[in-house]
C-alpha cells in the first residue's frame, strides 16, 4: 500500500526525522477537580445547560502516533486534570467564540457577519428575484 505524503504543520517539530502534522489532547481525571470543588460549594446544573470550566492540568505524557495511510505523525498530549472551577460566561464566551471561529476558518468555513438591515435587504432582493 502506498502511503500519502503530507507536509508538516506550522509550529510542530519533527520527531525522529518524521513530520508531525497534528496535535491532540487526552484529559484524565477531568471530573475529580470539579467534583472536589463542588463538594465545598455545591450547585445544581440543569440538563442542556452550557457551563464553562477552567481546568489546571499537568502534561503527564507525550506520544507520537502514525496517521493512517500516511508517512507522518500525530503528537498526542495526555493531561492530568488538577483543580477545576466553573467560570463566569462573561469571561469564557468571548474566548470560546474566538476559538470556534478559528476552527471553522481552518476547516475552510466562511462566516459572514450581516447586520439586521443587510439581512432584510438581501431577503427583499431574493424575494423580488423569485
Amino acid at each position: 500500500m502506498t502511503k500519502k505524503k503530507t507536509t508538516s504543520t506550522k509550529g510542530l517539530s519533527s520527531y525522529e526525522g518524521r513530520d508531525v502534522v497534528q496535535a491532540t489532547i487526552k484529559v484524565t481525571n477531568a471530573g475529580d477537580g470539579l467534583s472536589e470543588a463542588m463538594s465545598i460549594e455545591p450547585i445544581e446544573m440543569r440538563h442542556g445547560e452550557t457551563r464553562y470550566l477552567l481546568i489546571e492540568a499537568e502534561v503527564t505524557r507525550v506520544q507520537y502516533d502514525e496517521l493512517k495511510d500516511t508517512d507522518v505523525l500525530k503528537r498526542v498530549h495526555t493531561l492530568k486534570a488538577g483543580t477545576a472551577t466553573l467560570v463566569d460566561p462573561e469571561f469564557a464566551v468571548e474566548l470560546i467564540e474566538k476559538q470556534r471561529k478559528a476552527i471553522q476558518s481552518a476547516k475552510g468555513v466562511e462566516e459572514f457577519d450581516f447586520t439586521d438591515a443587510e439581512i432584510a435587504e438581501q431577503a427583499a432582493k431574493e424575494q423580488a428575484e423569485s
